[in-house]
This record gives structure tokens, sequence and C-alpha cells, in this order.
């Protein structure tokens, strides 16, 4: 049997990988789509450049594009959206992994015919953990910022959701 004290941690690990998967991917979403409007933006001042060079532009357009294009690689570099699109992508994907994993732990526990054991559940329940802590620490190891507003929002949405799925 199960005490109520480990049937809570699991919950509560449940919840926060949910936040987890949606955070991670949300982030992924606006790292990508950062890197996209960078790309452009180059490829808007690069096309301009040219221009400039064939002289279907000014000369002082040549300055300004040959600016703009060195600005913009830089900003591009310094950023590394990609890189950080692709990390975060990777977490959102093995947090689901673990998210699942965790489903299936309370399904487990919560089964009227359950023959997990308290020491059992916590266990698999730390295992767990130790593994969402190893995964989420690759978003350091990459310079990615915590959103904190963000956050809030995948909370409240993963909440919800929990609640419909699980609550009833």
């Amino acid at each position: 049997m199960v005490s109520e004290q480990t049937r809570n941690d699991v919950w509560q690990e449940l919840l926060d990988v949910a936040r987890l998967v949606r955070y991670y991917e949300a982030l992924s979403n606006r790292y990508r789509h950062n890197h996209m409007i960078v790309r452009f933006l180059l490829l808007v001042v690069t096309l301009g450049g040219i221009a400039a060079l064939l002289d279907l532009l000014p000369p002082v357009a040549q300055i300004i594009a040959g600016a703009v294009v060195a600005l913009l690689f830089a900003w591009d570099h310094a950023a590394d959206y990609a890189k950080k699109a692709a990390v975060l992508q990777a977490i959102s994907l093995e947090c689901s992994l673990l998210e699942d994993e965790w489903k299936q732990l309370w399904a487990t526990i919560c089964a009227k015919d359950a023959n997990v054991t308290d020491e059992e559940a916590r266990r698999m329940n730390r295992q767990l953990t130790r593994r969402i802590s190893y995964v989420t620490g690759w978003a350091g190891q990459a310079d990615v910022r915590d959103d904190p507003r963000l956050n809030k929002e995948c909370e409240k949405v993963a909440h919800k959701v929990m609640a419909d799925r699980y609550v009833a």
C-alpha cells in the first residue's frame, strides 16, 4: 500500500513535469522564431547590400548595408538561437518521455489492485526526479535564461489540463 504522502509527492512531480514539457516547448518555439527573424533580416539586408554593390542603390546604402549585415551576423552568432532552440526541443522531448513514466507510476499507485509498496513508489519517484533534474540542467549549459512569466503561464495550463484529466 502506498501512503498518502507518497501519492502526494508523485502527484506534485507529475504536475511539475507536465509544466516543464509545456515550458521548454514554448521556449524552444520562441528561440526558433527568433532565429528565423534574425536570419530573415540578414537575408533582406544582404540582398540590399548586393543591390547597392550593383549600383542599384546609392553608395551610402553600401555602408549602411555592410554595417547592418555585420551587426546581424554578430547578433546571430552571439545569441546562438538555433543551438538553444535545439537544446530546448530535446529537453521538452525528454520531459515528455519522463511525463509518460510518471503517468505510469501514478496509474500504478492508484490502481485498486496495486501491488507496489510505498518504498518502491518512493524509489521510482526519486529516480525520475533525478533524471528530470539532469535533463533540465541542459538549459543552463546552453546559456538559456529562465522566463518566470512564461513558466507561470505554463504552470496554469498544465494544472488545468491535469485537473481535467485526473480530477473528476
